[in-house]
């Protein structure tokens, strides 16, 4: 169940149980008060049940029977969202779930100003929606994924990790490449998904090389292929606890300085 949903449901709805008169008192001045105050008032009693010990033993317990850390890779190519995401959608079944975004200077720094800041929207709204709404922590670092990540995959006791499909920009894709090679020789099973709008086309995967020659044919070809539905965000994420240690993001500007040096 939802934290968040049972503490506001246990607050709005008093008749529910029996409270004690200060207590009683505590719901009506509660419920007088303006929408924005009243989140703020309910943020520390949500906070408590994220990080109640009955929730960190459900994660420990999955390590225990052998599912092990799900690490989601999120590369910020077309990955930065939780609906439709197969990363999270197969990582929350399998076990605690660290997602994971590695800044790569060689790759995100190469990026113009306008891009840098739409990457650094996308992922601080990522990082709210995953604290807020599953109490799970984004475990931000710096460096070379191929380095970055098996190191995260040792400290946290992962046994997946979940990466999107090689991006089409070469760089993200040679740093892909590099990472996923690391990660098995480090022992780490790799689990890659992709966004595909449409499943079946003849030329996906290894077929690559088999896309129709002109684009009529390819148009032909892809409305013979079976439309995939959009799935929803996950219903529940398991938190790792305790969670490798973040270096958190920075200011944009900060960004966008140093790829100016950097060019």
């Amino acid at each position: 169940p939802n934290p968040t949903y049972n503490c506001i449901g246990f607050m709005v709805a008093p008749h529910l149980v029996r409270p004690r008169p200060r207590l009683a008192n505590w719901l009506s001045s509660f419920l007088l008060l303006a929408p924005s105050r009243a989140l703020v008032a309910v943020r520390p009693f949500i906070h408590a049940v994220q990080h109640h010990p009955l929730r960190q033993r459900s994660s420990a317990a999955a390590a225990a029977d052998g599912a092990g850390a799900q690490l989601v890779w999120l590369t910020g190519a077309e990955d930065l969202r939780l609906s439709d995401h197969g990363g999270f959608e197969a990582a929350s079944a399998a076990g605690a779930v660290v997602p994971v975004f590695v800044l790569d200077p060689a790759v995100h720094l190469s990026y113009p100003p306008p891009r840098l800041r739409r990457l650094h929207r996308a992922l601080s709204s990522l990082e709210a929606a995953l604290s807020e709404e599953y109490g799970v922590t984004l475990v931000v670092r710096r460096g070379g994924a191929s380095a970055v990540l098996p190191q995260v995959a040792q400290e946290c006791g992962a046994t997946a990790c979940h990466v999107v499909a090689d991006d089409v920009e070469a760089p993200m894709r040679v740093s892909q490449r590099a990472a996923c090679a690391a990660l098995a020789d480090s022992g780490v099973a790799l689990r890659r998904w992709d966004g595909a709008l449409r499943s079946g086309c003849p030329w996906s995967g290894a077929a690559a090389a088999s896309l129709p020659p002109t684009f009529p044919e390819y148009a032909s070809a892809a409305r013979a292929c079976t439309l995939v539905a959009a799935a929803g965000a996950p219903k529940a994420l398991t938190p790792l606890e305790p969670c490798p240690t973040s270096e958190g993001l920075p200011g944009v500007e900060a960004w966008i300085a140093e790829a100016a040096v950097a060019a």
